[in-house]
């Protein structure tokens, strides 16, 4: 039978863990029309719990554009144009989008393999300077519509555009007047998105309520994972489970992972053992052995060694005396200067006065090649 479990995509129904609390909170800021910038790191499961939440809100039209790694304007017009088209299938909608769009010099196509209608715009015009205007202008007439919230995914990556500064500008100031279309700005980066909503010298400066993106309770989280492997003929305990979500410290995404890869290196009808974990990391290090020494490559010893410190110790305090001994280091300031790098990276950030791996199956791969 299929593998069932999923990873590395936006899941849904049986393959969704609910979060009833986190998604009666974001449809209760949609239902004010409330903006909010949704923060947690990458493979946390934002995507796929804001789009449960909004799925759950009858009439609710939901706009989803994709920023990831987005670096120009013309990137920007292009997501957001894609991203209108998807909302509405039905021809009245898209004809009137395309009718907005004009300037754009919009196609209509169909995917070849489900027929779902895709918009794209004249790459082009797409770079012209007045064409943000265009898009907001879009997302403005199509919110006027009816019940619309509007998903900018991934908003930290704006950043990369050169003229950032300007297109935010130019955003806020339109989105500001739409008072009763919500926004919601997902973001995995949290320096990055704190410095877009809490900079004072930043267009987005305290405009939308903060929202974080935390692990899935581990009591749901195990009864979710024993479920799934029971769905394919496996037998496995709450504590293991326990087990799995503890290796990959709570990343929904990487536990999704993780899982599917036990589920590979054990037998139908038999128990998952704290035993098969290592072979179940090795079938993952396979696929990311190369991106993980390429990160490895680029750092120079003294990082690498407080990154190894890290892993050994992800609760350490990094600036303590004891973590200086283990690194190898003779002051703190050695230590910072590291951590920025490192951070600078996104190999690891800081919550709270403690630095966390961004990926952990990398933490799990650097304890075992370090």
């Amino acid at each position: 039978m299929d593998n069932p479990f999923k990873y590395g995509c936006v899941v849904s129904g049986d393959h969704f863990c609910e979060r009833a609390k986190a998604e009666r909170e974001l449809r209760g800021f949609v239902r004010a029309g409330q903006n909010v910038f949704v923060q947690g790191e990458r493979r946390m499961g934002k995507t796929s719990l804001v789009r449960k939440a909004v799925g759950g809100l009858r009439g609710e039209r939901l706009v989803y554009v994709d920023l990831y790694c987005i670096g120009t304007q013309g990137d920007l017009c292009r997501r957001i144009a894609e991203g209108v088209g998807r909302a509405n299938a039905t021809m009245p909608f898209l004809k009137r989008v395309m009718s907005v769009a004009s300037r754009l010099r919009p196609t209509l196509s169909f995917d070849s393999q489900d027929g779902s209608p895709k918009i794209s715009v004249d790459a082009l015009a797409a770079d012209e300077p007045e064409s943000l205007a265009v898009v907001m202008d879009l997302l403005e007439k199509v919110a006027a519509g009816g019940k619309t919230c509007i998903v900018f995914d991934e908003f930290q990556d704006i950043m990369r555009i050169k003229d950032s500064e300007r297109i935010l500008a130019e955003m806020r100031s339109r989105i500001q007047f739409q008072e009763n279309v919500p926004y919601l700005f997902l973001g995995s980066v949290r320096h990055r998105m704190w410095s877009i909503f809490n900079d004072t010298k930043s267009p987005f400066f305290k405009s939308a309520a903060a929202y974080d993106v935390g692990e899935i309770d581990v009591a749901d989280f195990s009864r979710f994972i024993v479920s799934r492997f029971e769905k394919g003929r496996r037998l496995i305990s709450l504590d293991m489970a326990g087990r799995i979500i503890e290796t990959v410290c709570g990343v929904s995404g990487d536990v999704q992972e993780l899982c599917a890869a036990l589920w590979d290196v054990t037998e139908a009808n038999g128990e998952v053992t704290e035993d098969d974990i290592p072979a179940a990391l090795d079938v993952v290090f396979m696929r990311e052995r190369k991106g993980f020494e390429r990160l490895v490559s680029i750092l120079t010893p003294l990082q690498l060694m407080v990154l190894r410190g890290l892993a050994v110790c992800p609760k350490a305090r990094v600036f303590g005396a004891d973590f200086l001994k283990r690194v190898g280091m003779a002051n703190a300031g050695a230590v910072s200067k590291a951590l920025n790098r490192l951070e600078s990276h996104d190999l690891v950030y800081e919550v709270d006065g403690e630095y966390r791996f961004g990926d952990s199956f990398f933490r799990q791969w650097i304890l075992k090649n370090g």
